[in-house]
């Protein structure tokens, strides 16, 4: 299950080239001086990592069932940990660094992170843990959006190794323009 909504075009467009303007920030969140250096943020985020991997469907899972508030929170983070295993997603992963480099022990850094698991959240939510941790709301939704949409259907693993190579990409892509 993602945490990406499809409801989109239920409502309609708010404003005239409204998804010209979407595409554009799109563009500006992925390519520009701030962009890049949050794309390099996150690959360092991503090297610091204990475990090699990117949940999917959450923010956190990490000691989840101990950290939910309920009894059906403590069940949906159960199934999740069962699926996916213990992690972060790629917004979650920046954050966690953050909070360690702001001089948290790695296991706090996760403890402080919310779960946003999917079946109580979705992605704006995680776009707006993103935002409060520096990212603009832009590249944090599609971070989130790349990590469940994109590589939603691989193994936490693979989303890994896939979301490093298209960080590398984008790096190398945006050093030689």
């Amino acid at each position: 299950m993602s945490r990406v909504s499809d409801d989109y075009d239920d409502y309609g467009s708010s404003f005239n080239n409204e998804a010209a303007f979407w595409d554009h920030r799109a563009k500006m969140a992925l390519t520009g001086k701030r962009g890049r250096k949050a794309l390099a943020d996150l690959r360092e985020a991503l090297l610091a990592l204990p475990e090699k991997r990117l949940v999917e469907g959450a923010l956190c899972t990490v000691r989840a069932p101990e950290r939910a508030g309920n009894d059906w929170q403590r069940a949906d983070a159960e199934e999740k940990v069962s699926s996916e295993g213990e992690g972060v997603c790629a917004v979650g992963a920046y954050i966690w660094h953050k909070r360690v480099k702001a001089g948290m022990s790695p296991d706090e850094a996760f403890d402080s992170l919310p779960l946003l698991l999917d079946t109580d959240s979705d992605i704006t939510e995680t776009a707006d843990a993103g935002q409060s941790a520096g990212l603009t709301w832009t590249l944090a939704y599609l971070l989130a959006s790349r990590n469940d949409e994109t590589y939603g259907p691989y193994t936490p693993e693979q989303r890994y190794e896939r979301f490093m190579a298209w960080i590398d990409e984008r790096l190398q892509v945006a050093g030689s323009a």
